[in-house]
């Protein structure tokens, strides 16, 4: 023992002063440590760490850490304290920043002053995002000693990002674990028939997860709140203390549009008389009434109570919070959907009228304004009604050409649409064989007239009879011959269009008798055929003026009249109609046969109000007539 004592008395100064240096290291790490796990926020946290970096590292002058957590707040610790270490560190952990990476500088000295220490950084990445990043300051300039410091902070900043990545996955644990329990109670609120039982269902769940002692659900209304549903209660009355209490509670919650906690806390400057009603006549130590809010109005209210041990904690808060928020508008909807139709009527038609009476709402006032003096003026001006219908047009005589007699097509010269001129061929028909019966007929009446001449020489009164008989049958059949060759030849009647038929495909076809082989109509003599649905016919009046829209000419109109009201239906493509003609009252040149358009023809003058819902008013009488009556 005495041997030790001297020994440790013979350490020379210096030994002993690096021993006592080292004790000193020791314990202030096992401070620091012991802060580094105790540090209840990101910021003391930090500050830490950066004090044991600086400890590891070997001549650390200073350091610094920037750092944007993940709520978007911005960290900034410097070491040693008192020394704005950011401010000398700041160009090299922007750089490292930039860069992405590890970062060693050594900023120039002036001339005639020692040289500068050197500056490490690391940037701090997470998720590849780059949230800040740790420098520190080194007195040395060994490259060994730059190397074991640079490799000291790359360790360290990979706890730091760890520690961010813990952080990061307990939010979102937290998160989801909320978002789950909201969409647990927005289930029960749904998978319940009707409001009542939802709202029931919800506040007794609500109470049983948050070990309240009762949960209460109240909606507002023209009169104040009205509690909907009380936990674990299926019927109270409307005129109970405790439902008169809660009232008064929601009430103040939502007259202050926030949340209230009873008992208040220091910092919170709301009124809660109502809740302390509450709670001095039921006993309970802890309330938190949360509004509800819905579009642009606050609806309701849900008012949680419990023990006086049991106070509402801020995450508690929050929670509630959130599921008032998302609770209040679906059981909201479910209130409104069970109400009765007439009573959603009302409601819509008072909302209505509580924006066109009341302030604001320039727009809905504007618009309902122009929609009254729109109305009178439909039913105040008058217009000229006008029956619409499909119309084609047509020639007013039309020539059909037809064979006068079994044969074969020889030659066509026209076809549908040319235009032709009284006598002009149109087709020729084969003519041999009436060429050759004539030339047969003509060889007959020769040879009968030699023989009517040798009978006559010889006074043969008898057979001079006879023959001069077959002469004339002979002439007959010449004459016959000859009209068959020329009706060989079709030829146009008139001066016209030719509408149908083209024979220029058919040489040498067959065609029998009666079939029609073209269609003339004349090109000065129209006729418009209207198709008038059966429920308007009855506006139309022979005389009654009107104009026709070609499809193929649609930037000119003409005049027509109506001249005939044919009373025969047909159906047309579900419709049934009647023909009605008319005549134009021009002519055209570019009108040709089978165009088609549409036709108005004037039925008098109506308000403008009848002839728009004309139609409309019909088809309710016809049903109302066949269904109610």
């Amino acid at each position: 023992m005495l041997a030790s004592t001297e020994g440790a008395s013979a350490l020379r100064p210096p030994e002993r002063t690096r021993l006592l240096d080292d004790e000193r290291v020791a314990v202030l790490e096992q401070a620091l440590w012991k802060r580094l796990d105790d540090a209840d926020d990101l910021q003391a946290l930090l500050a830490a760490w950066l004090a044991l970096q600086c400890g590891m590292i070997s001549f650390a002058s200073c350091g610094a850490v920037a750092l944007r957590d993940n709520n978007g707040g911005r960290r900034v610790v410097s070491w040693p304290e008192g020394v704005d270490a950011l401010a000398r560190l700041h160009s090299t952990i922007d750089l490292t920043v930039a860069q992405r990476r590890g970062v060693a500088q050594k900023p120039t000295a002036e001339a005639g002053t020692p040289s500068a220490p050197a500056q490490i950084a690391y940037p701090i990445i997470v998720d590849e995002k780059v949230l800040g990043a740790a420098a520190v300051e080194i007195q040395g300039d060994g490259a060994a000693q730059l190397r074991l410091a640079a490799r000291q902070l790359q360790w360290g900043v990979s706890w730091i990002r760890e520690r961010l990545r813990m952080d990061a996955a307990e939010d979102t644990t937290h998160r989801l674990r909320r978002i789950t329990g909201v969409l647990d109670m927005l289930a029960i609120a749904l998978e319940e028939e009707g409001f009542a039982p939802a709202c029931r269902a919800s506040v007794t769940e609500l109470a049983s997860l948050q070990r309240c002692e009762r949960v209460s659900l109240g909606f507002a209304q023209d009169t104040g709140m009205r509690v909907a549903a009380i936990s674990h209660s299926a019927h109270f009355g409307k005129d109970l203390n405790l439902v008169r209490l809660l009232n008064g509670a929601m009430n103040e919650a939502i007259d202050q549009h926030a949340v209230i906690l009873y008992p208040p806390r220091a910092e919170e400057s709301h009124i809660v008389r109502a809740h302390g009603e509450l709670a001095e006549a039921h006993g309970c130590g802890a309330i938190l009434t949360t509004p509800m809010f819905a579009k642009d109005k606050f609806i309701g209210a849900m008012t949680f109570e419990r023990d006086k041990d049991r106070p509402f904690e801020q995450e508690e808060i929050e929670l509630l919070e959130c599921l008032a928020a998302a609770l209040g508008p679906v059981l909201d909807i479910r209130r409104r959907d069970d109400r009765w139709l007439i009573v959603k009527a009302w409601e819509q038609l008072r909302d209505r009228a509580q924006e066109l009476l009341g302030p604001g709402h320039a727009g809905s006032k504007l618009l309902a304004l122009a929609l009254v003096a729109s109305t009178l003026a439909l039913y105040v001006v008058t217009d000229v009604y006008r029956v619409t219908a499909n119309a084609v047009i047509e020639g007013r005589v039309q020539r059909a050409i037809v064979a006068p007699f079994n044969g074969f097509i020889k030659e066509a010269h026209a076809r549908a649409g040319d235009q032709v001129r009284n006598g002009d061929v149109l087709a020729t028909l084969d003519d041999r064989e009436f060429a050759l019966e004539r030339l047969r007929w003509v060889t007959e009446r020769q040879k009968k007239q030699y023989e009517f001449e040798r009978a006559g020489g010889a006074r043969n009164r008898a057979d001079t009879r006879i023959l001069g008989a077959e002469m004339q049958e002979s002439e007959a059949q010449i004459r016959l011959a000859d009209e068959q060759l020329a009706r060989t030849k079709l030829q146009a009647p008139f001066d016209g269009l030719v509408v149908s038929g083209d024979l220029s495909q058919s040489i040498g076809a067959a065609v029998q008798r009666g079939q029609a082989l073209y269609e003339i109509a004349p090109l000065d003599d129209w006729r418009i055929v209207l198709d008038v649905d059966e429920a308007q016919v009855n506006e139309i009046t022979i005389g009654a003026a009107g104009e026709l829209l070609i499809a193929a000419l649609p930037n000119e109109t003409f005049p027509l009249i109506v001249e005939k009201i044919t009373p025969v239906a047909k159906a047309d493509e579900g419709v049934n109609t009647f023909r009605i003609e008319a005549a134009l009252r021009g002519n055209s040149p570019k009108l040709r046969p089978g165009m088609k358009g549409v036709g108005k023809v004037e039925a008098g003058r109506r308000r403008v109000a009848w002839i728009w819902t004309r139609s409309l008013i019909d088809w309710f009488k016809v049903w109302s007539w066949r269904w109610l009556d």
